[in-house]
């Protein structure tokens, strides 16, 4: 029986059981959200929910910082000069246009939370820290979708922009770990996973037990695994895969694009643009 968690919704005044792997499963990363706010409780929760995190030692290494008013407009401007940098030419008609929605999507996020891990000396405590973080942050996804909140966490290149790290006056014992975007799903994507089987060795007095080609044959096509990507390879943008307009193949995968002319920059030099397609996500 799977385990199961136990909550008052507060609005309601009832309680609700939440059984934790259906939850894990429902979670998405939500590329676009409505313009309803979140409730300043249902952030704190999340928070909350974060520092209950399992951390060696308890050291605790997180911090938060959430983002309003001015300093979302300064983040959203931050964000748009760096997806810029990833441009061949940032003055280009079709650039700055995805500039500007780029700026405007950062802008009309409901709740930005950026999440912070401690740099310890000790490159062992540091991993353990950096793990315990994401720990954390796993709580606070989970929190959310229990509230029907969606969430994106954000990485890649723009965690490492020392512009960024100014604005937030992060000191150096500090490591950007992530950025939260939380707010009501305007879309809910689905989304697939390799199963556990092809992940996993069982073992038995030290020898590990592979799995077999037909387990991994029949989980394989169980779980429907493809190579499409949903993030657009030129501006980074979150695509939606199911209703993409703009799309174009190479060596074999699928690329979906938010915009025309990022669609025409990728087929102008398509090598370029798939050989950094990972720096944020």
């Amino acid at each position: 029986m799977s385990p199961r968690f136990d909550y008052t919704d507060k609005a309601m005044g009832t309680e609700r059981i939440v059984d934790a792997l259906d939850l894990i499963k429902k979670r998405r990363s939500i590329p676009r959200f409505t313009s309803d706010p979140v409730p300043r409780e249902v952030i704190e929760e999340m928070l909350d929910a974060a520092t209950w995190a399992p951390n060696h030692h308890l050291t605790e290494p997180w911090e938060f910082i959430v983002l309003e008013g001015n300093a979302k407009e300064r983040f959203a401007a931050i964000r748009r000069d760096f997806r810029l940098t990833l441009f061949p030419d940032p003055s280009a008609p079709e650039v700055q246009k995805v500039a500007r929605k780029i700026y405007e999507d950062a802008l009309a996020t409901p709740v930005i939370i950026v999440v912070t891990t401690h740099l310890a000396a000790d490159p062992a405590v540091r991993e353990d820290d950096y793990a315990a973080t994401f720990c954390a942050i796993q709580n606070m996804l989970l929190v959310a979708t229990s509230r029907g909140v969606g969430t994106y966490p954000r990485t890649g290149g723009l965690i490492h922009d020392a512009g960024l790290r100014a604005f937030l006056s992060l000191p150096s014992d500090r490591r950007l770990a992530a950025v939260i975007y939380a707010g009501y799903p305007a879309v809910t994507p689905e989304r697939r996973r390799t199963p556990w089987q092809q992940k996993t060795k069982w073992m038995k007095e030290g020898v590990p037990l592979a799995v077999s080609s037909g387990d991994r044959a029949r989980s394989g096509a169980a779980s429907g695994a493809d190579h499409e990507r949903g993030i657009d390879p030129v501006c980074k943008m979150d695509v939606e895969i199911a209703t993409a307009e703009y799309m174009s193949t190479y060596n074999g995968i699928t690329y979906y694009f938010c915009a025309p002319g990022c669609k025409a920059v990728f087929d102008e030099s398509p090598a370029a643009y798939v050989s950094g397609a990972a720096q944020e996500t």
